[in-house]
């Protein structure tokens, strides 16, 4: 009996041991699996780079024999825009020494002094073969995020990937690339001098960038008046690949924009496009987004001139397109947009320029302009069949750096591409402001300044009309008469339609026919005009019902 118990003892003492046993080892898996740099093919932390079939764990040294290098237009550092596609090359110096196997690794540097960096924690872009599936020598690693590496243990000379470049990073971000080669299962190295490449955030803005950010307030107390011109540049010569096949079919629609204040969002990238735009960007039709402008116009807020420029069409699309507008301390910026046709929803043009300066308007500015994706017809050419975008996209560059060889952009980055149209700004005029009228608060001063200045103020009110595309005559301080009445709409085809009308002043006290209102208000006393600058003349866009 006594046996007996002691062998039940045993054997419960047996099978808790094997119990513990087995809990002991289920912890330790937990914790071997949660520390372990490869969690189910993809590593926490830095990369590592040792090839799987290598015998010796210790990278040889490299003498120079094999080379990872970038193509970009700036060398060390080695500078990257956002969103932008680069060559990445690794390639043996040497002909008698062929590599086998390699690895090409996109990181964080900072993954060296911390090792529990998961995917995706900081944005390094992204990799991709350029290889075709037949005889393809690279792949995506599946043991490494951001990782290319061999396929075969071929001898290979050179290996061509693409790195794509952030679509965001803050402003010091610092990418690296490192590699790894292998000449057999004893042989391989990684980086080092020749084997690196640290990349370096631009900060310059885009080559289409305003030459100042735009500011919530200026405090110049005066208007200016100014020419925009626009000057397509778009042709087979400067832009040849996918080139539209019918040429003749090709143009700009009308130059579109407006005057505003800080508040006033014409288009912006990252945003959606508004009805106007996408009418605009889609048909060409400047009709909605001429509404959505003249709906918003208002003296504190919104915006102050309705921009509108001749369309250009083949074969005269690189004659300018111009137009005139005013600006002041609450309209201190403007905006326009030019459509492509053809295109599924392509628009050049510029947001949110920014004119007040501290001390001054500026006075001239001139910057390239590339192609604007609307985001709401999806399109890889000029000529693509276009489908409706589902969901709606927002504004932002056409895919420059596309991968689709049907794209006029493929393996195009922005620095590489020929502008398609210029724009230039250049200042007119400046009419000073008593510095009392900037302060409205101050009762006392706006009172005397209306008691003062209510010609010059009148005068100028006339020159604002909203939908007027001013003369360029120079005012000068002639004695210039009141503005005739309009004139009747003249169509711009046809009997019906939209049209212009025209209105005319004088200087030097002259008549004018029936333009001119038979009593005359003087504003100076100069009487030595210009025979040239003798009328000035005012042209506003009209309607008439078909």
């Amino acid at each position: 009996m006594l046996l007996k118990e002691v062998l039940f003892f045993q054997n419960q003492l047996h099978q808790l041991i094997q119990h513990c046993a087995f809990k002991m080892f289920v912890i330790y898996i937990i914790i071997a699996l949660f520390n372990a740099p490869v969690v189910f093919g993809a590593q926490q932390g830095k990369c590592d780079q040792t090839p799987p079939q290598a015998k010796v764990l210790i990278p040889s040294k490299n003498k120079g024999t094999y080379k990872l290098t970038i193509e970009t237009n700036q060398q060390i550092p080695f500078l990257f825009m956002p969103d932008q596609t680069y060559v990445v090359t690794l390639q043996t110096q040497n002909n008698a020494k062929p590599f086998r196997a390699f690895m090409i690794t996109a990181e964080d540097p900072n993954v060296d002094n911390t090792h529990d960096l998961g995917p995706n924690l900081v944005d390094v872009g992204s990799l991709k073969t350029l290889d075709t599936e037949i005889g393809r020598k690279s792949r995506y690693s599946e043991r490494c995020y951001s990782s290319v590496e061999n396929t075969d243990s071929s001898d290979k000379y050179k290996i061509e990937i693409h790195w794509i470049s952030p679509k965001q990073s803050y402003t010091s971000q610092k990418i690296r690339l490192r590699a790894m080669v292998a000449e057999n299962e004893e042989v391989w190295y990684t980086g080092g001098d020749d084997l690196i490449v640290m990349m370096e955030k631009d900060n310059h803005p885009p080559l289409d960038s305003p030459p100042h950010p735009p500011s919530p307030t200026c405090n110049l107390c005066s208007e200016a008046r100014y020419e925009v011109v626009f000057q397509g540049q778009w042709s087979r010569l400067k832009h040849p690949y996918h080139y539209p096949s019918k040429p003749d079919e090709n143009g700009y629609s009308h130059m579109v924009g407006a005057s505003h204040s800080y508040n006033y969002i014409m288009w912006k990238q990252g945003l959606k496009a508004s009805d106007g735009l996408k009418l605009l960007a889609e048909q060409a039709d400047v009709t909605e987004m001429e509404r959505e402008i003249i709906n918003a116009m208002s003296k504190e807020n919104g915006t102050r001139t309705l921009i509108r420029g001749k369309r250009r069409h083949h074969p005269y699309m690189a004659e300018p397109s111009q137009a005139l507008f005013r600006v002041d301390r609450e309209h201190h910026m403007f905006s326009i947009a030019v459509a492509m046709r053809p295109s599924p929803d392509w628009f050049l043009g510029t947001s949110r320029f920014e004119l007040c300066k501290e001390d001054e308007w500026l006075e001239y500015y001139e910057i390239p302009l590339f192609p604007w994706d609307a985001g709401t017809m999806d399109g890889v050419s000029y000529e693509s069949t276009p489908t409706m975008t589902q969901p709606v996209d927002v504004v932002k560059r056409v895919e420059v750096g596309s991968f689709n060889r049907e794209s006029p952009f493929y393996q195009k980055n922005l620095k590489d591409l020929a502008p398609f149209a210029t724009l230039q700004v250049k200042r007119l005029d400046v009419y000073p402001i008593p510095e009392e009228d900037c302060h409205q608060d101050q009762e006392d001063n706006s009172k005397r300044n209306a008691e003062e200045g209510d010609e010059d103020t009148e005068e100028m009110e006339a020159l604002d009309e909203p939908q007027a595309a001013e003369s360029r005559q120079s005012e000068g301080t002639c004695s210039v008469s009141e503005w005739s009445d309009w004139s009747p709409c003249v169509p711009d085809n046809g009997i019906c339609g939209r049209g212009l009308q025209t209105r005319k002043s004088i200087k030097n006290g002259s008549t004018y026919n029936n333009h001119i209102s038979q009593t005359h208000q003087q504003i100076g006393s100069r009487s030595n005009c210009n025979e040239d600058d003798a009328v000035r003349v005012q042209n506003r866009h009209c309607s008439i019902n078909c």
